[in-house]
C-alpha cells in the first residue's frame, strides 16, 4: 500500500505556483517567426528492417537554429 504525507484532497489541489515572465508572449512570437523562415530540409532514407507490417525510415531535418534532428519513422504498409 502506498503511503502519502498529504490527504487525497491536498494531493488533488497541490501544485506549483506559476507565473509567466512579462515577455512570455513576445518571446514565443519572435521564436516562432524566426523558425518559420528557416528551411526544414527533410531527408528520408529507407531502412531495410525485418518488419513485415511497416516501412522504416531514418529521417533528418533542420530544427531550431538549423540544428539537424534525427528520427526513425515507422509507417504501416497499406495492404
Amino acid at each position: 500500500m502506498a503511503l502519502f504525507d498529504l490527504s487525497l484532497h491536498q494531493l488533488r489541489h497541490c501544485g506549483p505556483e506559476s507565473s509567466e515572465p512579462a515577455d512570455f508572449d513576445a518571446f514565443w512570437k519572435r521564436t516562432l517567426n524566426e523558425s518559420a523562415i528557416c528551411p526544414i530540409d527533410p531527408e528520408f532514407q529507407s531502412y531495410d528492417s525485418a518488419l513485415s507490417a511497416a516501412e522504416v525510415y531514418d529521417v533528418t531535418f533542420s530544427g531550431w537554429g538549423g540544428h539537424r534532428i534525427r528520427a526513425t519513422v515507422f509507417t504501416a504498409y497499406n495492404h
